[in-house]
């Protein structure tokens, strides 16, 4: 329901919000009308746009996307050719392919159960499974990122570009390391990755009045829990042994400056959520 949730997010900003930062209408055909109602039902509301885009999750969503693809198309155009989409849940990147990734060969890597749901609600839209896209299915909690990329046209030996968007959150620390140590043994020195985070004190907070929390029971009542998180100050400190360094860390604020400044719509990141640029060993 979350993957649901978060297409339908990115859609009602492509169709509502001005201006633009990501063009992705998918979710309004790939979401069904029962998705839709169970939203409704949880949201006591029968006005689904407002409620997404009050949600506190709903900017961060966006934001994380915009930095994603911004930082792709410009790996792209250094002569990057592979994307390799991780927990990619209903991303809709393959099936709207921007100008700048028409040759770029992307590989979806998400939960086998997750996954079998996106290929039925694509065959029930009667879309064609697009060229370029690999579909690799792997539960990440169980088998090693490296291990799942070995049985697709995954090529090691070339530059990547990786995303982990809205995943890390649901496993442990110890899933989350042993994957971003995967990422970094799959591809040359220099490929890069973008993933995103919460600050491990949201998992400490009482509080029940915080939005962020709200947002954190509805999740676990999904039975979707969160279970770590990392502190954005030791970040880089753990991330040693991975095979990674970071480049960038943007919070809550940062995020806000670079791309919510002087909109009227009130799009902004929630507090707690973090996106990090870093890049192989």
């Amino acid at each position: 329901m979350t993957a649901v949730a978060t297409a339908l997010m990115r859609a009602t900003h492509t169709r509502l919000d001005r201006p633009v930062l990501i063009d992705d209408p998918w979710g309004d055909q790939l979401v069904f009308a029962e998705e839709r109602e169970l939203m409704r039902a949880a949201a006591g509301t029968e006005d689904l746009d407002t409620a997404l885009r009050a949600h506190p999750s709903y900017g961060t969503v966006i934001l994380r996307a915009c930095y994603t693809e911004n930082l792709l198309a410009e790996a792209v155009s250094r002569g990057v050719g592979q994307y390799v989409i991780v927990g990619a849940g209903m991303d809709s990147f393959a099936l709207r392919r921007p100008p700048f990734a028409r040759d770029v060969e992307i590989f979806e890597i998400d939960h086998p159960s997750t996954q079998e749901f996106k290929i039925a609600r694509i065959a029930a839209c009667e879309i064609p499974v697009p060229l370029g896209l690999h579909l690799v299915a792997a539960d990440l909690s169980e088998t090693g990122l490296d291990d799942a990329l070995a049985g697709s046209p995954f090529r090691r030996e070339l530059p990547a570009f990786f995303s982990w968007l809205g995943v890390t959150g649901y496993l442990t620390r110890e899933a989350n390391l042993a994957t971003l140590t995967g990422i970094a043994s799959c591809a040359p020195a220099g490929s890069e990755l973008v993933f995103s985070y919460l600050d491990e004190s949201v998992l400490s907070s009482d509080s029940t009045a915080d939005p962020i929390q709200q947002t954190r029971a509805q999740v676990a009542s999904l039975g979707e829990p969160w279970v770590s998180g990392f502190d954005p100050d030791k970040l880089d400190a753990e991330l040693q042994g991975t095979g990674l360094e970071i480049l960038e860390n943007l919070g809550p604020g940062e995020l806000s400056a670079r791309y919510c400044a002087g909109r009227s719509d009130g799009l902004s990141p929630s507090p707690g959520s973090y996106v990090a640029h870093a890049r192989s060993l």
